[in-house]
């Protein structure tokens, strides 16, 4: 059986277009685009400002992933990006700047109902490989894989030298569930069954994903208090903008990183950068 990737190709491909041929423009309308995971820290942002900014609108826009989000604002089909990495070269050189906002922890996570507390990195290296199957009462494990070049996935493979080879031997596995964007990640981890995967702690604060989130090698993810340990998955998160940024964007970009702002993401699993 080949592997099974499910896409939102037509979904943000109109969106593309749309953005490029300026039907989603509007004069009134500060446009956001990029990495899936950040778009909830986004829309929490962004409806704090409006509330102390009456008048002004800020649309989040559906995934376009962090390189198709710079894309578009070097493009100046939005006004700011976010993105899950820091620039390549050649995205600096068309006139982008980025800026680390948050941080956030990396878990493992399953469906509701699955009464699992943790996992270790021994046992993931052995799912991963295919030489654990099933969980512990039986149920199959439905692993949830990235691409391979999906920050997530690189980030995974650093956890340990027997992990990436395991994750290796994943990527060329038949029949398994890949999701192409952070959006379909965190739907297949709520359907399915049995599923095992990563996601971001803020994404599923932000968009009140219903799952279990699995400790790793007894560290608790869901521990976000002042003295709790750093996990060993942390993913950051920048927004990206050009010298040509609006009044308005420039705007949200300091509410971005003002105490407020800061303050909002905090509640929301994020750690504000800085």
């Amino acid at each position: 059986m080949a592997k099974v990737t499910l896409s939102f190709a037509v979904q943000v491909g109109a969106t593309v277009a749309a953005l490029f041929s300026g039907s989603i423009a509007c004069a009134d309308t500060l446009r956001i685009g990029g990495t899936g995971a950040a778009l909830g820290s986004m829309s929490v942002l962004a409806e704090a400002f409006e509330d102390r900014n009456p008048g002004n609108t800020i649309q989040v826009l559906p995934s376009l992933g962090s390189s198709g989000g710079v894309k578009a604002l070097v493009a100046q089909a939005i006004d700011l990006s976010v993105s899950a990495r820091p620039l390549k070269d050649k995205e600096t050189a068309a006139g982008a700047s980025a800026k680390a906002y948050a941080r956030t922890q990396l878990v493992f996570a399953t469906t509701r109902g699955n009464d699992v507390t943790g996992v270790t990195t021994e046992q993931l290296e052995q799912v991963y490989n295919g030489t654990i199957s099933h969980w512990a009462d039986g149920r199959p494990i439905r692993l949830v894989m990235r691409p391979a070049a999906e920050s997530d996935t690189r980030i995974l493979r650093g956890l340990s030298v027997e992990l990436d080879r395991a994750v290796g031997i994943a990527l060329d596995r038949p029949g398994l569930v890949s999701a192409t964007n952070d959006q379909e990640n965190a739907a297949l981890l709520e359907r399915l069954e049995g599923s095992l995967g990563m996601i971001p702690m803020g994404q599923i604060a932000t968009e009140n994903r219903r799952l279990n989130i699995l400790s790793l090698d007894g560290h608790d993810p869901t521990d976000t208090s002042e003295n709790a340990p750093d996990g060993p998955l942390t993913k950051t998160f920048y927004l990206v903008s050009t010298d040509n940024i609006s009044p308005l964007a420039s705007d949200f970009r300091d509410f971005v990183y003002s105490d407020e702002g800061r303050a909002l993401l905090s509640d929301y699993a994020f750690t504000p950068a800085g």
